[in-house]
């Protein structure tokens, strides 16, 4: 299992570099509430659950946030 969050903070910063900020907050702060909550931790296979379940997990923060 590949820990997601570098390619997913990289979209971070390309909304940001296109003046999308509003959305790219919306995201950092879906990382981060994942990253509280439910990740045990940053290491690959260390995570405590699978490369699409982190995804799933911040997609539906962004879901419910937004």
């Amino acid at each position: 299992m590949i820990n997601p969050l570098a390619a997913i903070m990289a979209v971070h910063m390309m909304l940001d570099h296109l003046g999308e900020t509003e959305a790219g907050n919306l995201l950092e702060r879906a990382v981060m509430e994942v990253i509280r909550k439910h990740m045990k931790g940053m290491e690959a296979g260390k995570m405590g659950m699978s490369t699409t379940e982190v995804g799933d997990l911040i997609a539906n923060y962004i879901e419910n946030m937004g």
